[in-house]
């Protein structure tokens, strides 16, 4: 058992977000689609292509620093306004102009959805950004902030080597499993400053949840219903609503 691999990989999935990481993923290919295409002239256009989980988790939850919500608005917002170098972090530098722009750009039609082409991966998003003399475009695949292709006016700037994806897709046998249980139980917890910053901000963030109107209201709904006297254990009730 490798204990440096699965620290590695704690560092390479424990990615901090600033909102959903579906709709900030679209955001973050949109960002990287206009950096392609250039700032010197205002977006005239969006094109966006994703998968369905994309589309369907990005329809319920707002895009931070607004009260939006939508695949559409995210790929507006990221285009806009964005700054890919903050990679899921992307929407940090947006400013109230920005939201403005991106909301015209919505209403007035200029954001085309398409979903994935056939045989796309389960993740994949592919931004297409206009500007008036320049055209960018950003594919997202496999993981939220993988970024497989880029072109400037339909030539190939970047193409991921597909070796990156290689393991992704892998099932976890039994002998997997007994790696990552050894892993969990012998790994000196000292070097596990990751998960408690990731615990840390997993619960504030369901604290801030259960004091506002959230996207579906999940965990006050079930909050709610086990102040109101349901049958329902009360470390069961608090694990759910959080």
């Amino acid at each position: 058992m490798n204990q440096e691999y699965y620290l590695q990989q704690l560092e390479e999935e424990l990615v901090i977000a600033l909102g959903c990481t579906e709709p900030v993923s679209v955001a973050f290919a949109a960002a990287l689609a206009r950096k392609e295409a250039g700032y010197d002239d205002p977006v005239e256009s969006i094109e966006l292509q994703a998968s369905v989980n994309i589309y369907k988790n990005a329809m319920s939850v707002f895009i931070p620093g607004t009260n939006d919500m939508g695949a559409a608005m995210a790929a507006a917002l990221g285009a806009v306004g964005g700054d890919p170098s903050l990679d899921l972090q992307v929407l940090q530098s947006i400013g109230e102009e920005d939201i403005v722009t991106a909301r015209k750009l919505c209403a007035e039609g200029k954001v085309s959805l398409d979903l994935a082409p056939r045989g796309a991966p389960s993740l994949y998003i592919d931004v297409t950004v206009r500007t008036k003399d320049h055209r960018g475009r950003a594919v997202v695949a496999w993981k939220h902030d993988l970024v497989m292709e880029l072109e400037r006016d339909g030539v190939q700037t970047f193409l991921n080597d597909t070796s990156q994806v290689q393991g992704l897709t892998d099932s976890i046998t039994v002998d997997d499993l007994r790696d990552i249980w050894d892993f969990a139980t012998t790994v000196d917890v000292d070097k596990l400053d990751l998960i408690r910053q990731t615990i840390g901000l997993n619960d504030k963030i369901a604290v801030e949840g259960m004091s506002g109107s959230y996207g579906l209201e999940v965990g006050r709904s079930i909050a709610k219903a086990c102040r109101g006297g349901k049958d329902v254990p009360d470390v069961e009730c608090c694990s759910l609503s959080d």
